[in-house]
């Protein structure tokens, strides 16, 4: 694949929409596969100026549709004209995609694989599977980082650390931490952020010297100085202030 005949547009026209709507008929038409059933949220993101275009020699040859969160984006459709698949043309678009928030401030994608198909191909972008965060969230959901983030790990490497649980504090008496991230030293530094799928009511807590000096609530720990509860993220630049 040559990238330098692929040209990503962040705004496309009402042309462009047609020809999308015109594929995808034909698609489902077809193969009775695709997003056809899906245009009008297609339309509708079209509207919002939230669809995105890939094209080569000026034809469109993928498309798409991203949701704003709080820190992430969320790619609700995303999908390459059935006789360009196989040629790399969605890692291209996935990775332009991504250096673009990347600009715009954002920390991480997040994504629903449909169909269930297109789960090799994200795992191949290094997408990582979401925990159970809440029970509306399907099973195929899954996240990337867009920055560098502090390595989580499954054991208990430092009397200075950070814990987080998969479930409330009453459910957390007699569990061990799902996650664990281990400081060399109490004062926390921080070089890079920590940030990973959450459930706001989950338990998080502190333990300096071997010490819990502060355990609660994810959402109880965010303060209007510090906030660290993002919708579907755990997000700490800083203990500082905890």
């Amino acid at each position: 694949m040559n990238e330098q005949f692929l040209i990503i547009n962040f705004t496309p026209i009402e042309n462009d929409l047609k020809t999308i709507e015109k594929w995808l008929f034909e698609e489902d038409k077809k193969s009775n596969s695709g997003f056809y059933g899906n245009f009008q949220t297609i339309k509708k993101s079209f509207e919002e100026n939230r669809l995105v275009i890939v094209k080569r020699e000026e034809k469109i040859v993928g498309f798409l549709v991203w949701i704003k969160g709080d820190l992430h984006i969320e790619i609700d459709i995303l999908e390459i004209h059935p006789k360009h698949r196989r040629e790399g043309i969605g890692e291209y678009f996935v990775n332009q995609i991504s250096n673009h928030f990347i600009q715009k401030g954002f920390k991480a994608l997040k994504l629903f694989c449909s169909p269930k198909e297109s789960e090799k191909f994200w795992n191949s972008l290094g997408f990582i599977k979401f925990p159970n965060c809440f029970p509306s969230d399907p099973d195929l959901t899954y996240f990337k980082p867009l920055i560098e983030i502090k390595e989580v790990e499954n054991k208990i490497d430092s009397e200075n650390r950070i814990e987080l649980w998969d479930v409330e504090p009453y459910e957390a008496k007699d569990k061990e931490p799902i996650w664990i991230w281990n400081f060399e030293n109490p004062e926390f530094d921080l070089s890079v952020p920590i940030l990973h799928p959450c459930n706001y009511k989950w338990k998080i807590s502190v333990i300096k010297e071997g010490e819990v000096i502060k355990e609660n609530q994810i959402r109880y720990f965010s303060s209007k100085n510090n906030r660290i509860e993002f919708t579907s993220f755990l997000f700490i630049e800083s203990l500082k202030v905890m």
